[in-house]
This record gives structure tokens, C-alpha cells and sequence, in this order.
């Protein structure tokens, strides 16, 4: 028989329970981590932009004594604390993650207009009521739930952990970039829904202000990027774009079919293209810019590589063909092997090779 209710609940709803005393944040089967700043401020970014948040999961009973309904908190904790704490003026939301509403306390919000406040004070949570459930019963239904959970890859990981600039860039260019990753083959749409296209976007991000550098790195420059980030996000993300424009313009509707679609090789084909237009730091040849040279020429000299794939006799091929070819089938993503790709493919888009 089923005991528990799927609800939801405004912002208000949690703030009265909390002041009437009928709202258990700390049970003693509840995770007692704790949230950084950036994390909390990441949530009411999300909040304030009417975007949905994971459902709260609460154990309801009646105190027989004060007759009043008593909510534990089952899952969920640190996402109402961090509610509740910006509702008291605890912290402000950070301007690098809402330039709009960054900088201001709860309070404070009023400045921005009437309706500010009340549309965070009625934005609806949704919950899962435990109606009079044991210990045993909450911890059994949790033992289930996590049964079925999937195991988080590397970069859901990493996704999970943080919540600054560099994260959000490679969020956004990633996501917004969906139907080029899939219209091209690049990644399936289940590699994307695990997060894939992040992990390529910020791979390529890196290359862009660091210089190309092994995948095996791109944990600790999360990490790194998280207390700092120095670069203007908008101009990033705009040389980005316009990088992947300036690949599609070249191939024309051809990269779904050729070898470049492999990561491994789109991400040398992004960073030569990148180079020859903007630079890459720790490379040094010469550049023309790819949007100034014939995307026909430049389509015919990637053909040539593409072509080395097609050798059945590994004899015939020149020292750095077969460089090359081994380059792109073995300890792809180390860094020696990625510059070595990249700066064959700029001599060859130069007619250097």
C-alpha cells in the first residue's frame, strides 16, 4: 500500500514551518556535509531563474504533545538551508553566477522591484511526504532509490563539485552546441546525456587559455578554476563559436562522414583551426586565418589526411604520416601525442607539409 505523497511546496511554506519549529533540518539519518558558498549561490541562481531543483524528500509525523505536524528533512537538507539562510540575508548570490540579481541580499531585493521577493517566496519545490514512516522504513526506501541509481561518470563527478565561471562556460557552449555534436556524429545523443560534450567543451577550453594539455588534467583545472578565473567568459565563448562555425563552413555538411568526427581528431582539428586563428599558447608557427583562406583549399588539405586512413600499406606513407596515424590511435588524449596532431594538421591547412 503505498505511504508517502508526491506535493509541492512554495519557498513561503518551508520559511513558516521553519519559524513555527516544524521543520527538522538535521535528523539523525540525514548527511552532514556541508555546502561552500559558490554551491549555495549556484542553487538561487537557479531559483531566481525559475529553473527546477531535485525534489526534497520529507518524513511527516504529528507531535501528540504540541499537535503540531513536524517535518523532518529526509534529503534535501543542504538545498533548504541554503534557502533559508539567503532568505535571512546569510549570504547574497555571487555576480559571477547572475549579474542581474549578484550582489544583493534577499532584503536588498526589493530595490530591484516589488515582485522580486515574492516570485522567490513562491517558487514551488516539489516533495515526496513519508506519511508516519520508521527509521527502518526511510532507510529501506533510500537503500532502493540508490539501487537504481547510475554510477556517475568522471565528469558528472567533477559537474557535481563545482559551480564557477569555467564551469558554467563549458556548461553552456555545451549544451548550446547539442545539435552540431549530434548533426555531425561527434557524440550520441546518450554520450551527451552523460555529460560528454561538457567534458569535450572544457577539454578545448583549457587548450585555449593553458595550451593543449593531457585529459587526464582536466579535474585539477576545475578545481583550479573554481577559486579563479581570470579570462572574459564572453569572449571565449564567442571565438569558440565562431571556431565551430568556421569547421561546419569548411566541411559543409561533410564532417558526419569523415575521420574528424572521432573525438580524438576533432579535438586536434578544433585547436589547429583555433590557432590559426586566434593562437594557442606553447605553439608557435606560422598563421593565417582559416576565415581568410578558401574553405575549398582548406577542405582538399584536410582530405590529405583524411586519406592516411585509407593506406592499407603503412609502408607507403611518409615519417610523419605514419606519426600521425599512430598519434591517432594510441594514447590519444596524452599531450605530447595532441600536439604533435595539431601542429601536423596547421602544416598541412599551410602547405607546410
Amino acid at each position: 500500500m503505498k505511504n508517502f505523497d508526491s506535493r509541492t511546496y512554495s519557498i513561503n511554506d518551508f520559511l513558516e514551518w521553519y519559524d513555527n519549529d516544524q521543520l527538522v533540518l538535521a535528523p539523525k539519518f540525514q548527511r552532514r556535509s556541508v555546502w561552500t558558498d559558490s554551491a549555495r549561490s549556484f542553487l538561487l541562481d537557479t531559483i531566481v531563474q525559475g529553473k527546477p531543483i531535485p525534489k526534497i524528500f520529507i518524513r511527516q509525523s504529528v507531535n501528540q504533545k504540541t499537535r503540531k505536524t513536524i517535518r523532518e528533512v529526509v534529503d534535501g537538507q543542504q538545498r533548504l538551508r541554503s534557502v533559508l539562510s539567503y532568505l535571512k540575508d546569510g549570504f547574497a548570490i555571487s555576480r559571477k553566477h547572475n549579474k542581474e540579481f549578484g550582489g544583493y541580499f534577499f532584503s536588498q531585493l526589493n530595490e530591484l522591484g516589488d515582485e522580486t521577493q515574492n516570485t522567490i517566496l513562491n517558487y514551488e519545490i516539489s516533495v515526496d511526504l513519508l506519511i508516519n514512516m520508521s527509521d527502518v522504513e526511510v532507510l529501506d526506501i533510500f537503500s532502493r532509490l540508490n539501487s537504481y541509481s547510475v554510477t556517475l561518470n568522471e565528469q558528472e563527478k567533477i559537474n557535481a563539485l563545482h559551480f564557477g565561471p569555467f564551469k558554467r562556460l563549458a556548461d553552456n557552449i555545451g549544451h548550446e552546441l547539442n545539435d552540431f555534436w549530434i548533426k555531425n556524429r561527434i557524440l550520441s545523443e546518450h554520450k551527451i546525456l552523460r555529460m560528454d560534450e561538457v567534458s569535450l567543451v572544457a577539454d578545448l577550453l583549457i587548450s585555449i587559455t593553458e595550451g593543449i594539455k593531457p585529459k587526464k588534467k582536466i579535474k585539477s583545472y576545475y578545481a583550479q578554476f573554481e577559486r579563479e578565473y581570470e579570462h572574459d567568459v564572453d569572449i571565449l565563448k564567442e571565438r569558440f563559436v565562431s571556431t565551430i562555425n568556421l569547421i561546419d563552413d569548411v566541411f559543409k555538411g561533410s564532417l558526419s562522414t569523415s575521420e574528424f568526427k572521432r573525438v580524438q581528431l576533432f579535438y586536434s582539428l578544433f585547436t589547429s583551426f583555433y590557432y590559426l586563428e586566434y593562437g594557442l599558447p606553447g605553439i608557435d608557427k606560422g598563421r593565417e586565418k582559416i576565415s581568410e583562406l578558401n574553405s575549398s583549399k582548406v577542405k582538399a588539405s584536410l582530405e590529405k589526411i583524411e586519406n592516411i586512413f585509407k593506406v592499407e600499406d603503412a609502408d607507403l606513407l611518409s615519417k610523419d604520416e605514419k606519426t600521425f596515424l599512430n598519434d591517432s590511435r594510441r594514447a590519444t588524449t596524452d599531450e605530447a601525442v595532441r600536439k604533435r596532431r595539431t601542429e601536423y594538421i596547421i602544416d598541412i591547412v599551410m602547405g607546410e607539409a
